[in-house]
This record gives C-alpha cells, sequence and structure tokens, in this order.
C-alpha cells in the first residue's frame, strides 16, 4: 500500500507518513526526518527514537478511536506531557489565523515537536478525525479518510474490505 493515499491533503503528508511507517530503528528514524525536512541535527539517540515511537503509538491510539474502537487515557496523557515539555502553545496571527509554536526545543527533539503539532493543529481544525486505522485486525494500517462522510473503516476497499465483507459473508452462509 501506498504511503499517501488519493485524496489526502498535502498539508497532513508528514504527518500520514509518520503514523503509517514501521520504523526499523533509529538509522530510518533519522533517514526519515531528513526526507521529510525534520532533521535539525546529524545524530539521534535511542531515548530520542523511543520519544518519538511513544507519540506514534499515542496518535495511532487515538486514531483507533477515530474509527470506533475504545482506548484508555494514556495516549492523551502522553500528548499533554509532550506539549508541556515542548512549551507549545498558539499563537494569533495577523490575519487572524491560529499557529502553534513550541518554544522550548532541542535540536534532537525538534522533529517530534513538529509532528506534535502536525496532530494539534489538525485537531484544532476538526480534520484529526479522519485519521484512522485500519480495523483489520491483521492490516492496521493507517490512513486518512477522505469519504465524503468520513465513515470508512478500512485502509483500502480492494484488500481489506473486500476481504472481511467475504469473511462476513461466508459466516452468514455458515450459520
Amino acid at each position: 500500500m501506498p504511503e499517501h493515499r488519493p485524496g489526502t491533503p498535502g498539508q497532513h503528508y508528514v504527518l500520514e507518513s509518520f503514523l503509517w511507517r514501521e520504523f526499523a530503528g533509529v538509522e530510518d528514524w533519522l533517514e526519515w526526518t531528513e526526507e521529510h525536512g525534520l532533521a535539525r541535527t546529524a545524530t539521534s539517540t535511542r531515548e530520542i527514537f523511543d520519544r518519538a515511537m511513544a507519540l506514534r503509538e499515542a496518535l495511532r491510539s487515538l486514531e483507533a478511536m477515530n474509527n470506533g474502537e475504545r482506548a484508555d487515557d494514556a495516549p492523551a496523557r502522553l500528548l499533554n506531557e509532550l506539549i508541556e515539555s515542548f512549551g507549545v502553545h498558539p499563537l494569533v496571527e495577523p490575519s487572524g489565523d491560529l499557529r502553534l509554536r513550541a518554544s522550548a526545543v532541542t535540536g534532537r527533539n525538534a522533529p517530534i515537536a513538529s509532528i506534535l503539532i502536525m496532530a494539534l493543529d489538525a485537531m484544532s481544525k476538526g480534520e484529526w478525525a479522519r485519521f484512522k486505522l485500519c480495523q483489520d485486525q491483521s492490516c492496521r494500517a493507517s490512513f486518512y479518510d477522505t469519504t465524503k462522510n468520513g465513515t470508512k473503516t478500512w485502509c483500502s476497499m480492494d484488500v481489506c474490505g473486500a476481504r472481511n465483507k467475504m469473511r462476513r459473508m461466508r459466516e452468514r452462509q455458515k450459520g
């Protein structure tokens, strides 16, 4: 499956990529941040990588909630901790638009702060509800729901959706 699905707004490409990708380790994370223009230093530590992956898992838990799954309050707690530690706060632009900014960020944490701000921006604009996890338990890919009514539940109707509909049909035929 491609990293970006047709219809995903361009401002969400980096966030979509972060949520979709399975990072192999610190080097993979560094390459990805460089590729997406988020790298501020040439090095990273295991601690920074672990923090980024904790953010990814918290956001993926919130994505699952967007697709009707239950979750505990741990993801929100982590996001609130990161907001506090990075000093994320809103600024009002002369145009009247709201922009988020992180004031307490070191170079190695900058990519994490940038991703956090992307997610918070999507949340503040009411677009976060469109970020979802595929309900197929064998897939669990992250995707941006581009349907008009925002009710998509599978990352791909051709693969996961068809597989699940076929399985349900077979179960009905047996019963």
